[in-house]
């Protein structure tokens, strides 16, 4: 896509094929030139569609006047007509860090925004130069093919829980700043120039200086970012096919584990057989992150040769004729090494997220989620139970009240109480960037 008389048409029917109907829709927006023109040519087409356009404009309190320059923000989108939020990253900064913590803050307060809001599609700005400088850093950080794949046109949430039913959409990533600024000169747009855009404390500015350096020297921006394109289109094939055998390999149950099917993922190429346990085991842990290479080596193997054992936040195990996995009731009872795993106070009329797997609603009062252990014995539910592989019964999810339970994940459930197991959402909205996906369809049996 390059800037031409049709540049805003263009970027309608590309927000059409993506976000069809006349949902609102929100855009992450600094006051900078690419958040500006993206604001400009996307109000415009909410307009056009009866769309609501929620420009959110995040506050990282890094500097004296970063305060009065989101305010401006705020009013420019405004003045464009968008529905306007100020977002502001509070509390202690990191000593070290701070950039990746800033970019965590600020996902997960859009995140946030849009769930409250009701919106599902996120709007980025960034362009080709933006992909470029990602590739670049994670070159010089050793990154795979899979990490120089770099941004994707559509992608959910990297944050989790918060961005949990939230896509990412960028629909500039073939266009150069200088392009978009051209553009809103020639419509007598002005933007906001961030001094952060010079600071070379910052890994992304020093990276953006050195490509600019490079460039002179033959290694263009456009051939870093073809490059990121390519491999994405790989990466993007190499999950779908994971996703299509997943629908013939695992079955979810309502409790949060999988069976699996051994035979047939034995016979699927060790590319997509690796990512397809690698996904699956992010979902049932509920960690915000993928476990690290090592973890995940000794998890594949697990699972190949049916064999117990506890790996990347997950336990897997042969019961009853079946392979299983399900989260480390170990990491949820003993070895806690996730904040979700913790007793929560269940606030009544909230949505909340339980150790990363369960979505949490309640009309009552003086609820505590926490893991159910080693001492239910109620006889109501032993029958029931009956049906779970006994090492993963510890880690289900319990609700409490005054001692007494009133409802476990999969298994019994009280009339004031919604549990929604999270894992087979997330494990789709990762293979396949598609957040609405609903749960609990039909899947094959495993053999």
């Amino acid at each position: 896509m390059t800037v031409g008389a049709d540049f805003p048409a263009r970027l309608h029917a590309w927000l059409d094929r993506h976000h069809p109907g006349s949902e609102p829709i929100a855009l992450a927006y600094s006051g900078g030139g690419d958040s500006h023109a993206l604001l400009c040519i996307a109000a415009e087409w909410a307009r056009a569609r009866g769309s609501e356009l929620h420009a959110l404009t995040v506050d990282h309190d890094l500097r004296p006047d970063s305060g009065a320059e989101a305010r401006r923000a705020v009013d420019a989108a405004r003045r464009l007509g968008a529905r306007a939020e100020l977002l502001c990253w509070r509390g202690d900064k990191p000593e070290h860090g701070l950039q990746a913590a800033a970019r965590q803050a600020r996902h997960a307060l859009l995140a946030e925004t849009c769930r409250a809001r009701h919106i599902t599609q996120l709007l980025l700005a960034h362009t080709r130069d933006d992909q470029a400088e990602t590739v670049w850093m994670r070159l010089q950080a050793g990154a795979g093919w899979r990490g120089l794949a770099a941004m994707a046109e559509r992608v959910a949430s990297p944050v989790w829980p918060q961005g949990r039913g939230v896509e990412i959409l960028r629909p500039l990533l073939d266009l150069r700043r200088t392009d978009l600024r051209d553009y809103l000169t020639a419509t007598g747009e002005r933007w906001i120039d961030d001094p952060s855009n010079q600071d070379r404390r910052y890994a992304r500015i020093r990276a953006r200086q050195r490509l600019g350096t490079l460039e002179m020297a033959g290694l263009k921006t456009e051939r870093l970012a073809v490059l990121a394109r390519d491999l994405g289109a790989i990466d993007r094939n190499e999950r779908l096919i994971a996703a299509a055998i997943a629908r013939e390999a695992v079955r979810f149950h309502p409790w949060g584990g999988a069976q699996l099917d051994v035979g047939r993922l034995s016979r699927t190429a060790p590319v997509i057989r690796r990512r397809l346990i690698e996904t699956l085991a992010l979902a049932i842990s509920g960690r915000a992150a993928p476990a690290r290479r090592s973890g995940l080596d000794g998890l594949v193997e697990q699972v190949l040769h049916q064999g117990p054992g506890s790996a990347a936040g997950v336990q897997t195990m042969r019961w009853r004729g079946g392979s299983w996995m399900f989260r480390d009731p170990g990491a949820v009872l003993g070895r806690v090494d996730h904040p979700g795993s913790k007793s929560l106070d269940v606030q009544p009329g909230t949505a909340q997220v339980w150790d990363g797997r369960y979505e949490i609603e309640t009309s009552l009062v003086n609820i505590i989620a926490e893991p159910l252990g080693k001492g239910y014995r109620r006889d109501g539910a032993r029958c029931d139970l009956e049906t779970i592989p006994g090492p993963a019964r510890t880690g289900l999810l319990a609700l409490r009240c005054d001692g007494e339970v009133l409802a476990i994940a999969g298994v019994r459930h009280d009339s004031g109480v919604r549990i929604a197991p999270l894992m087979e959402q997330r494990f789709h909205s990762r293979l396949l960037c598609e957040p609405a996906f609903q749960p609990g369809l039909e899947h094959p049996a495993p053999a």
